[in-house]
């Protein structure tokens, strides 16, 4: 009995590796603020990443595609709930992912006879009470943490910090739509560009400089693989909701330029 508080590390330790291995493929989703809202975007060969969770807040995961849908139909229910329990106006970022979805991921993570949840989820949210958490991320163990002005989630920790890193420190949260979808697009790109060097495991590729053919070849890439997916809380609409999926014909400016 005395080396089961070991046993339990070592068992929450493979874990983790287990979830980082899973993970490591998965396309990154990068969320800018813009001047109208919030914008989210990603790449997906088959189902949708962005979605709609409660009038003026939207999220995305990366992962198993089971393991994202059930989380966003928690996190929707636990909207829901807050909203009928108390008003809408309690629906807020800061409690649906401190007192729903992080909790929930933590105890999956945490009970070792219980399979995990294989995901990373970003939460974004129009107009917050605090500006300084525009955005959420939420890791497989349930841990969590609030910025403002951009986020980032993907298969590696290297890959969603190549994002930020390419997407700069200025909080400049005044740029239109189109500009925050190039921005968006070249980011994405170099983030998945690290990703794809780590699985390579090519060391001294991995620390050459991404150039712009390199973005050009990964969205291109995307785009035969799949299909480029974004989506805005645009504070502009008329009705309560400020959820909008984008169409293609929404991309095709930000996306001509790197062709």
């Amino acid at each position: 009995m005395l080396d089961e508080p070991y046993r339990w590390v070592d068992a929450i330790r493979n874990r983790r590796d287990y979830l980082e291995d899973q993970l490591e493929g998965a396309s990154p989703v990068v969320g800018v603020a813009y001047a109208a809202g919030v914008l989210l975007l990603t790449s997906t060969p088959g189902p949708r990443k962005l979605f709609e969770v409660y009038n003026q807040v939207a999220s995305a995961g990366v992962g198993h595609p089971a393991d994202i849908e059930k989380l966003r139909k928690a996190i929707i229910d636990i909207a829901h709930v807050e909203a009928f329990n108390l008003s809408a106006s309690d629906v807020s970022l800061q409690r649906l992912v401190a007192f729903g979805l992080g909790p929930l991921m933590k105890a999956a993570f945490d009970e070792i006879f219980r399979s995990p949840f294989i995901a990373r989820m970003v939460v974004a949210e129009l107009d917050p009470s605090d500006p300084l958490e525009t955005f959420y991320t939420i890791d497989a163990d349930g841990s969590f943490s609030s910025s403002a002005a951009a986020a980032a989630i993907a298969g590696t920790a290297d890959s969603a910090e190549a994002i930020l890193a390419r997407l700069g420190k200025d909080d400049d949260r005044q740029v239109s739509l189109e500009e925050a979808l190039s921005r968006a697009l070249d980011a994405w790109a170099a983030g998945r560009i690290q990703a794809e060097r780590e699985d390579a495991e090519e060391e001294l590729e991995a620390d050459r400089p991404i150039t712009d053919e390199d973005v050009v070849a990964a969205i291109g890439g995307a785009l035969d693989a799949g299909r480029i997916e974004a989506a805005v809380l645009d504070r502009t609409l008329p009705t309560k909701t400020k959820f909008r999926l984008l169409t293609e014909a929404d991309l095709e400016g930000a996306l001509a330029q790197f062709r």
